[in-house]
C-alpha cells in the first residue's frame, strides 16, 4: 500500500485528486491539508510514502514547504503553472501533473511512483543503528516494535532488545511507511508481526502495546478494520 497526503490551496484540486486516490486500491489517502504548515506538522508525527503537492500556493509554496522538511517523501507535483516545472526537478520529483489533468495522466504518476518504491524496497531491507559500541545490521522484518522515550528508545526484536543511541524520530524516519506505523506518542509497530488488537491494545507476541486516541483513526483505517 501507498500511503499519501494531499497539499492544495484550492478545494476542488484536493477533491479531484480524492476522486483519482480512490480509483487505485493500492494507493491510500490518509489526509488532505490546504494549508502547508499544517502538513508539515503532520508529517512529522507521520511519515507517508508520497505528497501531492501544489507549488503556487499562498503564504508558502510547496517548493518552501519542502525546504522545511527533514525527510522528503516521493512528491508529485500537481499545479497550473507550467514554468514551475524546471524548478521541481531539483526535488527528485516522481512527476509533474498539469491541471486539469485526467486519471490515465494521474495513474501514470503512480506507477512510475511504483517504480521507484519497489527498487527502493529490494535495494534497503535493513539499517544500522548504533547500540553502545557496536554498530548492528537490523533486517526490517525482524522488528517487532520501537518505543521511545525522549531521546532514548528500544528497538523490540523477537529475540533482543537493542537500545540505540538516537532519537524516536531519527529512528522512525528510517523505516519504510509501507511495514510501519505509529499507534502512539511512543510506539512504532511493525504491521506484519500483529497478532491481534483488542481493547484498544496491538498484541505482538508476547507484548501489550497501547493504542492512543490520537492515532487510532489512521490505525484503523491503514489495516481497513472498523472500530
Amino acid at each position: 500500500m501507498i500511503i499519501a497526503i494531499a497539499i492544495d490551496d484550492e478545494p476542488k484540486a484536493l477533491e479531484v485528486i480524492k476522486f483519482h486516490c480512490a480509483k487505485i486500491e493500492r494507493l491510500d489517502l490518509i489526509a488532505q491539508f490546504s494549508d502547508p504548515t499544517e502538513a508539515i506538522a503532520f508529517l512529522r508525527q507521520n511519515p507517508v510514502d508520497l505528497i501531492f503537492l501544489d507549488i503556487n500556493m499562498p503564504n508558502m509554496s510547496g517548493l518552501e514547504m519542502l525546504e522545511e522538511l527533514k525527510l522528503k517523501p516521493n512528491i508529485i507535483f500537481t499545479t497550473a503553472y507550467a514554468n514551475f516545472a524546471l524548478e521541481s526537478y531539483a526535488y527528485n520529483a516522481i512527476d509533474y501533473l498539469l491541471k486539469p489533468f485526467e486519471f490515465d495522466r494521474f495513474q501514470m504518476a503512480v506507477d512510475k511512483l511504483e517504480e521507484r518504491i519497489s527498487f527502493q524496497k529490494n535495494k534497503n531491507t535493513f539499517f544500522f543503528i548504533k547500540d553502545g559500541f557496536q554498530n548492528i545490521k537490523i533486517q526490517f522484518k525482524e522488528i517487532f516494535f520501537i518505543k521511545g522515550s525522549g531521546n532514548y528508545l528500544d528497538v523490540i526484536l523477537k529475540e533482543k532488545v537493542h537500545s540505540p543511541r538516537m532519537t524516536f524520530m531519527e529512528l522512525v524516519e528510517k523505516l519504510p511507511s509501507s511495514e510501519f506505523i505509529r499507534v502512539h506518542q511512543s510506539y512504532v509497530v511493525n504491521i506484519h508481526t500483529i497478532d491481534k488488537i483488542e481493547n484498544n491494545h496491538v498484541h505482538i507476541d508476547k507484548y501489550e502495546i497501547p493504542i492512543s486516541g490520537r492515532y487510532r483513526d489512521l490505525f484503523f483505517r491503514r489495516l481497513n478494520l472498523t472500530k
